[in-house]
């Protein structure tokens, strides 16, 4: 097998990594690339996403309120001593009235029979063998209350029945913010769509502007060209020749100028995308006319029934409505069930239960007007958000009136610089005919060149801010993927 020498593979090497790089450069960014990559790396998305996330979880917190609590209560405790019941003293009291009693029934007996009474000593006696035989058939009186050491564990379990509606405007509030997080999401969305394609419109724009340039400095060289050779045939003076020398320089500042507009718009766009800022953006995209731009109402309707901030003040206001019920359940009675089972009933004392349950009922009746208070704090914060959505819908129709017509104006001043760029060529097509023959002058030519290239920028721009404003229409009416779908078809996609 013969072997490849290193210049060999030297070569074959950079062979592979100049048609990789080829390959690399056809590939163009299109307006949805841009759009999907700016959507997938943009962490304000990602943040709304977590929180969206906790939003839901909060909402399962809210069913819980619905449901029993149910507590395992373990306990182990060490007395210092036993707690004990000593009734002592009562037996002490028993067994002396009744051995008294038993002294002077032996004593009525003794009268009876022997007609003698019994003497003090007698009676004395009998008394205490009788207390004696009490206290031996009497149990004691004292008992160990709770052990010195001891365990428990218990079982407690509490229904809510009625809260006077919090737990269910609790509920709808969790709701809501889990609806209102979703809305923050396509919000954040709408935005990142918006400034992207901004963005990219501004790339293309720039791009056709340094086209437009390249193409002016292209020509005036050419001019430049041709009076060097008109002023050594002598058909020309020399300051025809130093004006053509200025409008080059002229012409090379600005496209100088206008690339690195291009480059700091490059520079926004990878921004937006969220990608390093030395990646290579490749757009071949160009700005065309199409006209879609359909009805005003069309996209009032639209806004009323889609735009994010109005669907968020929407529940910013049913929220407010919710704490609004939530307050006003404060002043209606709380009512709940609760019951217990003790695990180690041999360590319960003899007025402990093992189990019990019961129904609790409760009511403030004066807690110095702050329910009162919060009650009416929470009716001015629903009437509010009233007049804020009130505001809101107004605003969000002057923004769409304004992107309209900034739309319209566009298109019609673009329309307009049409039949001007036409002049504008036959104007430069003549003049260089005329220089040609001696007959015009170089600033006549000049100046025809100019006002084309100034006629075709404005148009470019006239385009740039048409679509601009298209796509600030369609987000302002909540349906920013629109622009999308019109460039695409403008593009030939």
């Amino acid at each position: 097998m013969k072997l490849i020498n290193k210049s060999n593979f030297t070569f074959i090497v950079l062979v592979l990594i100049l048609q990789f790089t080829a390959q690399i450069q056809a590939q163009y960014l299109t307006l949805d690339d841009a759009v999907n990559t700016a959507l997938k790396n943009n962490p304000k998305i990602k943040q709304y996403t977590e929180r969206s996330a906790q939003k839901k979880y909060a909402d399962i917190e809210a069913w819980g309120n619905f449901l029993p609590k149910i507590d395992i209560v373990a306990s182990y405790t060490h007395l210092n001593d036993p707690l004990l019941l000593d009734l002592s003293p009562i037996k002490d009291v028993i067994v002396t009235l009744q051995s008294k009693n038993q002294a002077e029934l032996t004593n009525i007996y003794s009268l009876l029979q022997t007609g003698t009474a019994l003497t003090t000593q007698q009676k004395a006696y009998v008394a205490q063998q009788a207390a004696i035989q009490l206290n031996s058939a009497i149990p004691s009186f004292e008992e160990t209350f709770k052990d010195q050491d001891y365990k428990t564990a218990t079982i407690k379990a509490v229904q809510p029945i009625f809260l006077g509606g919090k737990l269910l405007a609790a509920k709808k509030f969790a709701s809501d913010e889990v609806e209102a997080s979703e809305v923050e999401i396509k919000k954040t969305k709408d935005d990142v769509i918006e400034e992207t394609t901004n963005n990219f419109l501004a790339v293309v724009l720039l791009q056709d502007v340094v086209k437009t340039r390249t193409n002016v400095l292209a020509g005036m060289k050419k001019h430049e060209a041709m009076a060097e050779k008109l002023l050594q045939q002598g058909l020309i003076a020399n300051y025809h020749m130093l004006r053509a020398k200025v409008a080059v320089a002229d012409a090379e500042r600005n496209l100088f100028d206008d690339n690195n507009k291009l480059e700091l718009a490059k520079v926004a766009l990878r921004n937006s995308l969220g990608i390093s800022e030395d990646a290579d953006i490749q757009i071949k995209d160009s700005l065309v006319y199409s006209d879609y731009l359909g009805e005003l109402n069309t996209y009032v309707t639209k806004a009323m029934d889609q735009q994010p901030i109005l669907k968020l003040i929407s529940l910013k206001r049913d929220a407010a409505h919710q704490k609004y019920n939530a307050e006003r359940s404060k002043l209606l009675p709380q009512a709940g069930i609760f019951g217990m089972y003790e695990m180690y009933p041999q360590y319960l004392s003899v007025v402990e239960p093992r189990w019990a349950v019961g129904v609790q009922v409760s009511l403030n009746i004066f807690n110095g007007f702050q329910d009162y208070a919060n009650l009416q704090n929470a009716s001015h914060l629903e009437d509010e958000v009233k007049y804020l959505e009130a505001d809101a819908v107004r605003n969000i129709r002057l923004l769409i009136n304004k992107d309209y017509k900034d739309a319209a104006n566009s298109k019609n001043r673009y329309l307009k610089t049409d039949e001007t760029i036409k002049l504008a060529e036959e104007n430069l097509r003549l003049n260089e005919k005329r220089f040609d023959t001696g007959l015009g002058t170089s600033l006549e030519v000049i100046d025809a060149q100019l006002s084309l290239e100034k006629n075709q920028i404005e148009s470019k721009q006239s385009l740039y801010d048409y679509y601009k404003s298209l796509n600030a229409l369609n987000v302002n009416a909540g349906n920013p993927e629109e622009i999308l779908n019109i460039w695409n078809k403008v593009e030939g996609k």
